[in-house]
């Protein structure tokens, strides 16, 4: 049971983060932005082959300097697209919104300009992040008419909105100034500067640790792993450097930390090993969506570009695949010295670049190792492995704990197979709301499914004789404490389940064996039973329930709900017509508060009317007692049965004494009682009408 509810609390909280507002605008912003991204990988990668193939150096530098220009305008492109999504959401113009939030990232990266290493670092994190402050603090803004520069009777609507955006687009943006100066004054933000000595190299384990999950973790949330902890990186790549000079030389290669068996063995395909990504979506998904963008990354990811993941799946900030990013380079990495150091594999010495193609760039840094290229196809598989879970728990139907048997019912359900799809509409939070509502139903299922269910009868009497005439039979739950819950609470949990139609077949039985009992001892007395729309709509569910109420011959007649009338009219009526065939009678529940009923009457071969508790409450205020009354008129005129619910009091039953007779259901009367004490209550009303 503890495990049953940390799940569900796990899942919710899951649901809820991936519902936030903001993380929506951001996948949503980083998912616009795609074409780029592969328009710009693409030069990339010409560039990279070209250099291989001998092409000459102005081609390599024209494509390699066609990737940097595009690459240098995704920030823009991204605080433009998140701050058009927050526009929509906080409801401003969403145009002048995307451009304010594109020009407060041209701002920040003038103001960093003197300032390299910083710049690098948090460019793309202040596209990101600044919409999520800006786009807010511009909504508040927008609220107070001093802010705004055009009157309202003046202009156009769109031309209004556009110049009213002047003055809180001005603000932040100063606001974004003034905070971006302040850090500069801190030494290491300004320029960045960490440990840049080979002893950080010592301790190989921790520091690939280290290296690695900040890595990932920074690249969660959107800041470049490289440019944020490039005094390391230029640390690991002196140690390729020294380790091809111990070599040269003769001597014991000292550093087997270094930035060669990172680029090859643990960011195999890009950050958090995007190639055992894509292998895991190839191999497990089932969504089409994912298979198409990991078959459109793969080529870029060989070349250890993994842009088009990290923005188009998306990775960053999305909550489902944090701990997959972090734990596959970090796994790598610990694998990777393990094998290096008992000298299976030889040390990288050779610095290649890092868009060298996987496999050629751990065979070319060790100089021709073979088992480096074995080391890395093992080291992908094993990530695809880690990261299968994750990829399949997206899509896949909740089998495992998904089913309950509800004993007291002899019934099963069954967990429903999540219906997200990746990459329709916002791919995270479509999956988690779906996840989480199943968990949610889940619970509730096994909650009830220890209760005893049965039935009491809540009797009906007759204004005109004051003899019990019928009964309703009402279903009842009880817990394992012997406390007995509403109705109204567990069969809103069966209907969620899709449950309802076996419900009303259990019911159906229970109500016939009933009839079966009274009958042995010679007693009879009419009753009705509820029935869903579900039920009636299910031609297989509506013929065993007529084989059901056959059994009866017509002692137990079904009580539909104005809903069922609309579903599907020619099945209900199919079904109506053969239960009216063994002599059962059809009521319509709770009439008049649902849908347009008058219009199903002629369309229906109804019996008898069940009047709602609402209009008898009502009966007090004038309006209220004329629709009553004008309703009884109206089944009196159609030579319509009537049953009125809920009738407690004396006044309400002296209002319906009207001379008609009707039938009276309500604890005025009675409640519902069990089945063996409803044979003295039928003596005790026949004794009464006698006097």
């Amino acid at each position: 049971m503890a495990q049953t509810l940390f799940k569900l609390f796990f899942t919710q909280r899951l649901a809820a983060l991936a519902s936030t507002e903001s993380l929506r605008a951001i996948r949503e912003g980083l998912l616009w932005i795609l074409p780029c991204l592969l328009v710009s990988a693409v030069f990339l990668i010409l560039s990279e082959c070209a250099r291989v193939l001998g092409f000459d150096l102005q081609v390599v530098t024209f494509l390699a300097g066609l990737h940097n220009q595009i690459s240098s305008v995704i920030p823009l492109l991204v605080a433009a697209s998140i701050g058009y999504m927050l526009a929509i959401q906080y409801r401003l113009p969403q145009l002048p919104v995307a451009f304010l939030c594109l020009a407060h990232v041209v701002v920040a990266t003038f103001i960093l300009r003197d300032y390299p290493r910083a710049s690098a670092t948090f460019v793309l994190f202040i596209a990101i992040a600044s919409p999520l402050l800006n786009v807010p603090a511009i909504a508040w803004l927008h609220r107070y008419r001093w802010t705004r520069l055009v009157n309202e009777d003046l202009v156009g609507h769109n031309l209004r909105g556009t110049i009213n955006m002047v003055v809180p687009g001005a603000m932040t943006a100063l606001a974004l100034v003034v905070v971006l100066s302040l850090l500069l004054q801190i030494p290491y933000v300004a320029q960045l500067q960490g440990p840049q000595v080979l002893s950080t190299l010592e301790s190989p384990y921790g520091s690939g640790l280290f290296v690695t999950l900040m890595n990932s973790l920074l690249w969660f949330f959107g800041i470049h792993g490289v440019y944020a902890m490039q005094p390391l990186f230029d640390v690991l790549d002196q140690a390729v450097l020294l380790n091809n000079a111990a070599l040269v030389a003769g001597e014991p290669i000292k550093y087997v930390l270094n930035n060669g068996l990172l680029g090859c063995f643990a960011f195999i395909g890009g950050s958090g090993g995007a190639l055992c990504l894509l292998l895991a979506i190839l191999l497990f998904s089932r969504s089409q969506s994912m298979r198409l963008l990991a078959m459109a990354s793969l080529p870029l990811s060989l070349f250890n570009v993994s842009e088009v993941l990290l923005f188009g799946l998306p990775i960053i900030l999305n909550p489902r695949l944090f701990i997959p990013f972090l734990l596959v380079p970090a796994f790598n990495t610990l694998v990777a010295l393990t094998v290096v150091q008992l000298g299976w594999v030889s040390p990288a010495v050779v610095s290649v670049p890092f868009t060298a193609p996987v496999l050629l760039n751990a065979y070319l840094s060790t100089q021709g190792d073979m088992a480096a290229v074995v080391l890395q196809i093992a080291l992908l598989g094993m990530g695809t492995l880690v990261y299968a879970p994750y990829v399949r728990a997206i899509h896949r139907q909740a089998t495992e704990g998904g089913t309950v048997y509800l004993k007291s019912l002899d019934m099963t359900f069954r967990g429903l197979e999540e219906k997200g799809r990746l990459l329709e509409l916002d791919p995270v939070l479509a999956s988690h709301k779906i996840l989480a509502r199943q968990a949610n139903e889940l619970s509730r299922i096994q909650q009830i499914s220890d209760y005893e269910f049965y039935l009491e009868f809540q009797p009906q009497v007759s204004t005109r004789t004051g003899l019990c005439t019928g009964c309703e039979a009402l279903m009842r739950a009880r817990d394992a404490q012997g406390a007995v819950h509403s109705p109204w609470e567990f069969l809103q949990w069966l209907a969620q389940a899709r449950l309802m139609p076996d419900v009303d077949v259990w019911v159906a039985s229970q109500a016939v064996r009933q009839y079966q009992k009274w009958q042995k001892i010679g007693f009879a007395l009419p009753m009705t039973i509820n029935i869903s729309s579900a039920t009636l709509t299910d031609a297989a569910y509506g013929e065993r329930l007529v084989e059901i109420l056959a059994q009866a011959h017509g002692q137990v007649s079904v009580e539909i709900t104005e809903d069922a009338l609309v579903s599907d009219i020619q099945v209900t009526r199919r079904t109506i017509q053969k239960l009216q065939a063994i002599g059962a009678k059809v009521y319509i529940d709770d009439f008049g508060t649902g849908f347009s009923a008058l219009s199903y009457l002629h369309q229906f071969p109804v019996d008898f009317i069940k009047i709602d508790r609402s209009f008898v409450v009502a009966q007090h205020e004038p309006k209220g007692a004329q629709v009553l009354t004008g309703m009884l008129r109206f089944c009196e005129a159609l030579n319509l049965g009537v049953v009125v619910e809920g009738v407690e009091t004396a006044e309400q039953l002296a209002f319906l004494n009207s001379g008609n007779e009707l039938i009276i259901q309500g604890w005025y009367f009675s409640k519902a009682l069990p089945g063996d004490q409803l044979q003295g209550f039928v003596r005790e009303r026949a004794s009464l009408a006698e006097i």
